[in-house]
């Protein structure tokens, strides 16, 4: 919309011109990311923990971690255990911001959930439920703690995982977590 005003002083005549922009829309209205990413916890109370984000993913986003400087890719890694907010960028200038929360996981649960991930996938990871049990969140691990020393150590009723034993070492592991308290932070 314009707005033309026209004043008379002594004698000239003032053209006052005033243009108002046409509503733009806003280049980032609507800007929302599909946000996909793998995250890994900290072990053992070190800042090994980490974040890999995997979308959105384009020669023209960028990242930053808690407000910080923006990167090129969306790796992030030396974490402690926390909250972290990822901010993706495009060239437009829009962003949009996603919360990851990176565990701290003690060292025997990191050992047993890793033997937990290699042996007990496909039938009880990946959103596979087999026997009432599904190992893929971390509580789920932490609240069968009793039936998986029983199957996997003492072969109660039966040894898991199907077809055939887990090794000394890997069934130490089990009973040492349990041991210590069977908590994500053991």
């Amino acid at each position: 919309m314009s707005r033309f005003t026209s004043t008379a002083v002594i004698g000239f005549l003032i053209l006052l011109t005033a243009c108002g922009k046409k509503d733009i829309a806003d280049p980032c209205q609507g800007v929302n990311y599909n946000f996909q990413y793998l995250s890994f916890p900290a072990t053992g109370g070190v800042y090994n923990g980490s974040i890999y984000m995997t979308a959105p993913s384009a020669d023209t986003v960028t990242f930053s971690i808690n407000g910080g400087n923006e990167q090129l890719t969306g790796t992030f890694t030396g974490l402690a255990s926390g909250e972290y907010v990822i901010r993706a960028k495009n060239a437009k200038g829009c962003t949009d911001t996603v919360h990851i929360k990176i565990p701290a996981y003690g060292t025997r649960f990191a050992a047993v959930r890793q033997l937990v991930t290699g042996y007990c996938g496909p039938c009880h990871t990946g959103g596979a439920v087999n026997g009432n049990m599904n190992f893929d969140a971390d509580e789920s691990i932490v609240n069968a703690w009793d039936r998986i020393l029983a199957r996997t150590v003492a072969g109660t009723p039966s040894f898991m995982p199907q077809g055939g034993q887990l090794t000394t070492v890997d069934k130490t592991k089990i009973s040492d977590w349990v041991n210590a308290g069977h908590r994500i932070s053991d």
